[in-house]
């Protein structure tokens, strides 16, 4: 005669989907396709998720966009920025796609604004930092390199590579 045992374990809350979760994932979807890790070669990433990427001259102020268009998700990338910076953005709009595409769209001014108070612009910013610069890579870059070649290895701003420095709590970095 078998026995049924009930589980007395409480059920697991949902996972909260955050952009650690969501970077994770996305970089998850890079190495499957066989795109290039470091650098992420986010643009293909942006490809492989279905996004149209639109890159054309827009305001200085103004960095990107993600917008819905008759359910195709476009991507809008400022091309008198750095291409570095071109990067950022695309990787935070990816990071609006992932987290928050059920909120509409995103109309992006500059990044890192210290003064960012909006949270869902304050998870974006997050996600590309943790796409463009994974943890274990990143460390490793930092312990060896000043920021200028780290910010060459993942072909992003000095500033990016501040801000992920400061999100890992580290405040001492040769430079």
């Amino acid at each position: 005669m078998a026995v049924l045992r009930k589980s007395i374990s409480a059920p697991r809350p949902a996972r909260e989907y955050g952009p650690e979760s969501a970077a994770s994932d996305a970089r998850k979807i890079a190495q499957q396709n066989l795109l290039k890790l470091v650098p992420l070669d986010v643009f293909g990433l942006a490809a492989v998720l279905g996004l149209n990427l639109v890159t054309y001259p827009m305001e200085e102020a103004t960095s990107g966009f993600l917008q819905n268009r008759d359910g195709r998700w476009d991507v809008g990338v400022n091309s008198l920025h750095h291409v570095n910076r071109q990067r950022f953005t695309v990787a935070h709009e990816l990071g609006h796609f992932m987290l928050h595409r059920d909120h509409g769209s995103f109309m992006d001014g500059l990044l890192f604004r210290k003064s960012q108070v909006n949270p869902q612009e304050r998870e974006a910013n997050l996600f590309a930092s943790l796409l463009l610069m994974p943890e274990v890579e990143f460390r490793l870059a930092v312990a060896n390199y000043d920021i200028s070649e780290v910010a060459k290895t993942f072909a992003v701003s000095q500033q990016a590579v501040q801000f992920r420095i400061e999100n890992l709590g580290q405040s001492a970095v040769r430079g």
